[in-house]
């Protein structure tokens, strides 16, 4: 505890301001069901009322309490982010590490798939095939992780590559180590560069999502950032009497404190 204190002490001010931020949203996220004022089910409320002590961001054409739906979409949208971010950068991982270890036409052949990977856009894959599956949340997320996890196997390969060379890798090697021994040789090495990328798979899931949602893909009934900035833009008066600002507006903010925040956590000092 006292080593993680004097690393956040190290920290540059803006990095600080973004590690708040981000505990800030990582504590509504995780009280989301005490701090909503309302269920998200509940549509008994005026239509497009402004703002008020009732209703904090006013209330949408259907009724709902746009408060509750955006800290709903904290829960839901880092929940997501998490899990996809995890899996995609230790599928990732996993994979550089089977390429290094194995070598020869195992290499080959997941080198060349990830090569075939980075031929077409991420987003435009994701789309295809969130379009083809069942809408639901998994689907979405099994979506991102199948198709984002080429960049980390490729810087990971790389890294791997040199680590290979390291005496107490090459000494475990010639002890006949196995596929465990080698990899428990590496972690020290690994663990960092698996943080960073964590991060910014996380980053980029927030962003694929928020996307996927903005052309209409993905769960329908998951009340995320992505869903109700869609449903927003849908409102075909949003910008009379300055609906934007309560109806748009905050989720919007919301995506971007998020992904700034971790963007610049694991940004590197000029």
């Amino acid at each position: 505890m006292s080593n993680l204190s004097a690393n956040i002490a190290k920290l540059p001010i803006y990095k600080k301001i973004c590690l708040l931020i981000l505990v800030i949203y990582f504590a509504i996220a995780l009280l989301a069901p005490v701090i909503m004022p309302y269920s998200i089910q509940d549509f008994s409320h005026p239509h497009l009322a402004p703002p008020s002590g009732t209703h904090w961001l006013g209330t949408d054409e259907l009724g709902h309490d746009i408060f509750s739906l955006l800290i709903n979409g904290f829960r839901l949208t880092i929940f997501m982010a998490l899990i996809a971010g995890f899996l995609s950068t230790t599928l990732g991982t996993v994979l550089a590490f089977i390429s290094v270890y194995f070598g020869g036409a195992i290499d080959d052949i997941l080198h060349f798939t990830a090569n075939l990977f980075l031929m077409v856009p991420e987003l435009v894959v994701i789309m295809f095939f969130a379009v083809f599956a069942k809408p639901n949340l998994l689907n979405t997320i099994l979506a991102i992780v199948f198709f984002s996890w080429v960049r980390v196997y490729k810087i990971m390969r790389a890294k791997l590559m040199d680590c290979m060379k390291k005496n107490r890798v090459m000494y475990t090697l010639s002890l006949k180590g196995n596929f465990l021994d080698v990899a428990q040789a590496l972690a020290l090495d690994v663990l960092p560069i698996w943080g960073s990328f964590f991060v910014l798979q996380c980053n980029r899931a927030v962003m694929y999502e928020t996307t996927l949602a903005f052309f209409g893909i993905g769960a329908p009934l998951a009340k995320t950032w992505g869903k109700l900035i869609r449903a927003a833009i849908d409102y075909t008066d949003l910008y009379y009497d300055n609906v934007y600002l309560w109806y748009l507006l905050p989720p919007v903010l919301a995506v971007l404190g998020f992904v700034i925040s971790l963007a610049l956590l694991v940004s590197r000092e000029v």
